[in-house]
């Protein structure tokens, strides 16, 4: 079910004197296309079809036994100087997945349609959640399918799945078996699913998306739970065969600081014994580049190189589709904080990418500049999103680390220098988990879109479609947003469509979603038509690379 024909509402309300009742959810008519035209385009003669792709974010993909989760810190979440370090814990993760699976299969069948051909996915980052190489291998598996997955990372074949709080019955956790009295059914009405949990756990086969997808790379794809930089003791605890299940005793009186300073602060509570495993150690720049060289499908590397390879460098330009140049950057800190910003090289390098598909610019003066080049549309994509590049973090020692890529350089001055360029037309993120559309408006007329699009790990779980229309003298850039096809309702068999349909439902309950109750977005948000006016020249280039599909 796709919003080109339906879209999903949570709908009827059950109640168990809980706090709030647990919601269903309801089919409801598709959502038309709004058109904005906030950037004073209006769309004149008929319209041509570029390019169409899918924008997916937010997997946050975890292995919920790793001895780096810090899940017990969900109870701290109302304590004051807390709230940086939540969400630690999201009820629907046991069956993630398999949503993940269900929006793959999805797309892939959009994807055949002759109607709705893609070229590509585009992914902004946070694939894992703890940075692990284990979790990196299953994110890989899941995009280019052929393969198998294991949603508890082979705990549940283990005997250790005592070490999973999904499995107990620790008031805690969202049990849905019929023992569990936990908080989410006291409080919050969650029903009991018999036999979810052992369905939840079993391997199952990945097909993939089917098409060409690329890589972006995100806070979660690189610091301890997206938040600190990696020490070697950390190491020591994520491989050990100890799985913290409380919180150390001591508190930090200031949690995200103390845990920016060393991840390891938090394993000094009671633990659980488990079955050590090594590939659970959380891998750099390069080992993450590398396993996209290696992984399956196309293209080779999903975006990166094998300069980028060997630079350490985790942000490039695609240039395969005519007319059009995709520029995915890399917003992450490696100084730690869960924001972003770009460091000065990348800047640069930002800046020659945009002069080499522009015939002209604006200098930092103000004057125009020609250049010899040809005029291309830019499309760029990041994890973060303009509004929260704002992380000015720096580690005492950074300067002389290998990654550090000095001053830290934030949202005003990036969007400054996309203004100088008259051919960006759209900035697609991730990392807010919500759904977003904003016009960012160039003085003296045009400008570009910024949207950001909600993380398949909550409410609403969705995907983004999008198209990119020429007519004579605007661009349009058409997005549809995607339910994956899972019924309403999970049924009896609880096979992968009913686990995924029963993390939609969890997901639009779950109290502590990241986006808020607003997570969805307005009907602004969502399906909408973007107008973006463009020169006449710029223009009559896309056509030509249009017609010549």
């Amino acid at each position: 079910m796709t919003t080109l024909d339906a879209t999903i509402v949570p709908g009827a309300v059950i109640g168990r004197g809980s706090e709030r009742a647990y919601r269903r959810l309801a089919p409801a008519p598709g959502e038309p296309h709004v058109t904005r035209d906030d950037l004073t385009g209006r769309r004149t003669g008929p319209l041509l079809s570029l390019l169409r792709f899918v924008h997916v974010t937010d997997y946050q993909l975890a292995d919920i036994a790793s001895p780096g989760r810090i899940d017990f810190v969900q109870r701290y979440a109302a304590r004051r100087g807390w709230s940086r370090m939540v969400p630690a814990y999201r009820p629907q993760e046991i069956v993630s997945t398999h949503a993940f699976e269900a929006m793959a299969r999805t797309v892939a069948r959009l994807a055949r349609d002759p109607g709705t051909p893609v070229r590509f996915v585009l992914t902004t980052g946070d694939n894992t959640d703890n940075a692990q190489r284990n979790e990196l291998r299953q994110f890989l598996t899941l995009m280019h399918g052929g393969g198998s997955v294991d949603p508890t990372f082979g705990v549940s074949g283990s005997g250790d799945t005592a070490a999973i709080p999904s499995y107990t019955v620790s008031g805690d956790y969202y049990n849905p078996e019929p023992k569990s009295h936990d908080r989410y059914k006291q409080r919050y009405g969650f029903p009991d699913r018999p036999g979810l949990l052992a369905s939840a756990a079993e391997p199952f086969p990945t097909r993939g998306f089917g098409v060409d997808w690329l890589a972006c790379f995100g806070n979660h794809d690189c610091l301890a739970q997206g938040r600190a930089p990696v020490t070697p003791g950390f190491q020591g605890v994520l491989t050990g065969d100890r799985r913290p299940v409380a919180a150390p005793a001591a508190l930090p009186r200031a949690p995200a600081d103390a845990y920016l300073m060393d991840p390891a602060v938090l394993a000094g509570g009671p633990t659980m014994t488990i079955r050590p495993r090594a590939d659970r150690r959380i891998i750099d720049k390069t080992e993450y580049i590398r396993a996209h060289l290696d992984s399956p499908g196309t293209p080779r590397g999903h975006g990166f190189g094998e300069s980028d390879l060997a630079e350490g460098r985790t942000y490039y330009c695609y240039d395969e589709v005519p007319g059009v140049r995709v520029i995915v950057l890399d917003t992450t800190n490696p100084a730690g904080h869960v924001t972003g910003s770009i460091g000065r090289r990348q800047r640069d390098w930002l800046e020659q990418c945009l002069i080499e598909v522009h015939s002209s610019h604006r200098d930092a003066a103000g004057a125009e500049v020609r250049t010899g080049f040809q005029d291309r549309v830019v499309v760029l994509a990041s994890h973060h999103g303009l509004g929260v590049l704002d992380n000015t973090t720096e580690r005492p020692d950074e300067a002389a680390h290998p990654d550090a890529d000095l001053p830290r350089v934030l949202g005003g001055e990036v969007e400054a220098l996309l203004h100088r360029f008259g051919n960006v037309a759209l900035w697609l993120a991730g990392h807010q988990h919500l759904n977003s559309v904003t016009p960012r408006r160039r003085s003296g007329g045009g400008g570009f879109w910024h949207v950001i699009t909600s993380g398949l790990c909550e409410w609403p779980s969705q995907a983004r479609m999008l198209e990119l229309l020429v007519g004579t003298d605007v661009l349009v850039v058409r997005s549809t947003m995607i339910d994956h096809a899972a019924p309403l309702e999970p049924g009896a068999g609880l096979g992968l469509w009913d686990l995924a349909s029963a993390h939609r439902e969890v997901c639009a309950n779950e109290p502590t979603r990241v986006g808020g109750p607003e997570s969805a977005g307005t009907v602004r948000d969502r399906n909408v038509e973007l107008l973006v006016p463009i020169r006449p020249a710029l223009s009559a280039t896309l056509r030509a690379c249009g017609a010549g599909r």
